[in-house]
């Protein structure tokens, strides 16, 4: 069972708490899963095979906060007496101020939960939100979100004692200075690649009558909001050529090859190699670049899918009815802004949930409360198979036509 409901306790909301109308929906989780639970119980189901086992729950870290911290206490105690009904409350922490990460255990049940930030499984943002798992039958929350780093009992070995000076600070295979973009693509140092080699960068339209050549070493100019950029070869055996993206050198290999940061003059003016983030504006021209005009331009809704990791087009569904009889031939940007905007990123939910199913010698089902555009059951499909996700809800028009959309209208 999956929940997510954010907007009321959002440090950029209204923070209206648990009392607001959209977070307020904690409370009808709780019933529905106490009632499942109970329904489950009287047909002779008992301990872990009691279903819902699981709770997963999505919240921005502002609920840390929310009423001074008492809401977030009240979520705790409320999921706690799911599985321990006569269970002691939980203590405030001190000034209200809660840990970024902690863990309860029961008799036969244990609610852990801890902040996630997207930015740590590949996306390219900052997000952070909290990620609590309870689990109503056993004790495999701290295990499902929590990594040890050794075994129960055995500690980590710890280094080595020695005289010597940290690697890196002193002389021998590290140096005194860094080199800079001289690492092996698996981060070893390259102590056969010769002297150190430095930091070098040309800047455009600078010469004589600007007080330089355009060239300087140790130096290189910082990228600003200027034209776009392009990255050089900057050995003498690279011929000057584009780099290739994301490699090291012109061949398209992972080596130490130093590269220098050079603009582009006009658009798609690229002797090797292609321009990132081709997006259309509206019009029937394109821009290469997130900055134009020294202004930065709005990611496309595209973008947006690809940033929180749903597939292209994701919310981009097509004519819709809504429920007052009004036909909109197309999903509009605004309404597809707004629905990723309060969606999940993919691949940190994808993480916790793959952790989840490992403690299932079967495939499991799930259900969803309050999902949005469908993140939760897209991310327990493709983990557990189509349809093993039985139902999902949600209140607002477009998430709800999003979701029946890609999931057969279920």
């Amino acid at each position: 069972m999956v929940h997510r409901v954010s907007q009321d306790l959002s440090v950029a909301g209204k923070r209206a708490g648990l009392a607001g109308e959209r977070s307020g929906l904690f409370m009808e989780q709780i019933r529905i899963i106490k009632e499942m639970r109970d329904a489950d119980a009287g047909r002779g189901r008992t301990g872990l095979f009691v279903r819902p086992r699981f709770m997963v729950w999505e919240q921005v870290p502002g609920a840390f906060s929310s009423n001074k911290g008492a809401d977030f206490r009240t979520v705790l105690e409320e999921i706690i007496r799911v599985a321990e009904p006569d269970a002691p409350d939980v203590p405030l922490p001190p000034k209200g101020k809660w840990p970024m990460a902690d863990c309860w255990m029961g008799d036969g049940w244990s609610v852990a939960y801890r902040v996630l930030d997207a930015q740590f499984w590949g996306v390219p943002q900052r997000r952070r939100r909290i990620a609590l798992v309870a689990d109503f039958g056993g004790h495999a929350a701290p295990e499902i979100l929590f990594v040890r780093e050794s075994v129960c009992g055995d500690p980590a070995e710890g280094g080595t004692a020695g005289e010597e000076t940290a690697a890196g600070t002193g002389d021998g295979a590290y140096p005194a200075v860094a080199r800079s973009l001289t690492a092996r693509h698996d981060g070893s140092p390259c102590v056969d690649r010769g002297p150190n080699i430095v930091v070098a960068g040309f800047k455009p339209h600078s010469g004589v009558s600007a007080g330089g050549i355009g060239y300087q070493e140790e130096t290189a100019p910082t990228i600003d909001t200027g034209k776009p950029m392009a990255v050089y070869d900057a050995r003498g055996n690279g011929d000057g050529k584009t780099a290739c993206t994301l490699t090291g050198d012109h061949q398209s290999r992972v080596t130490d090859y130093t590269a220098i940061v050079m603009r582009q003059h006009n658009f798609g003016e690229y002797r090797e190699g292609v321009g990132t983030l081709t997006a259309h504006n509206g019009t029937r021209h394109a821009s290469e670049t997130l900055v134009v005009d020294r202004n930065v331009r709005r990611l496309t809704p595209l973008e947006c899918e690809r940033l929180q990791g749903y597939p292209d087009g994701w919310t981009d569904i097509g004519p819709r009815t809504d429920s007052a009889g009004k036909l909109h031939r197309e999903s509009s940007d605004s309404a597809r802004y707004t629905a990723l905007g309060n969606s999940i990123a993919l691949p940190p939910w994808k993480w916790v949930l793959k952790r989840l199913c490992a403690c299932y010698e079967r495939n499991a089902t799930m259900a969803s409360l309050f999902d949005g555009i469908g993140g939760f059951p897209l991310i327990w499909e493709r983990l557990n198979g189509p349809g093993s996700c039985l139902w999902a809800s949600e209140i607002g028009e477009f998430p709800v036509a999003v979701t029946k959309k890609r999931f057969c209208g279920k």
